[in-house]
């Protein structure tokens, strides 16, 4: 679990800690996840979350949780959102949003407004990608599993 919440790379030590464990254990625990995949060591020595093992992770799991309606549906609700946020600040991308924050006139609340807004934008855009995925796949899935595409698949 400690694995999985990570936010930046750590020892085995740290890791050991922060899941109140012997450092063997921990250290055992993660070879195991190395070996499937879901943690990697870094160059530094450094242990941190496989990324795209997340990302995969999570594109099953849309599909496992949802049915192909569900994801249609939250897809175009999240596409909605940013289209509105575009509107609303005057702007195609985040990136472009972002770079009104070096503009002189930018107070410190606006600032944070700006701040606030991107990363809402960039959180939207990562579960847009990820609804993405999960409807390519979900069709093939669905052969696979022999589901109608109404209800959840089981992977």
């Amino acid at each position: 679990m400690v694995v999985d919440t990570l936010n930046e790379p750590t020892t085995i030590n740290n890791i050991a800690e922060q899941a109140e464990v012997a450092w063997e254990t921990a250290d055992s625990e993660v070879k195991r996840l190395q070996t499937e995949n879901k943690v990697r060591e870094r160059d530094d020595g450094l242990y941190e979350p496989n990324p795209v093992q997340q990302f995969l992770d999570q594109i099953l799991q849309l599909i496992e949780d949802h049915s192909k309606s569900e994801l249609e549906s939250q897809l175009q609700e999240y596409q909605e959102q940013v289209e509105n946020l575009s509107e609303e600040y005057g702007v195609p991308s985040v990136k472009e949003l972002r770079e009104q924050l070096t503009n002189d006139d930018v107070s410190a609340a606006e600032m944070q407004e700006i701040r606030n807004v991107s990363d809402t934008w960039e959180a939207l855009e990562l579960e847009i990608r990820l609804l993405k995925n999960a409807l390519q796949l979900y069709d093939d899935l669905s052969q696979l599993s022999q589901s109608n595409g109404e209800t959840p698949i089981t992977v």
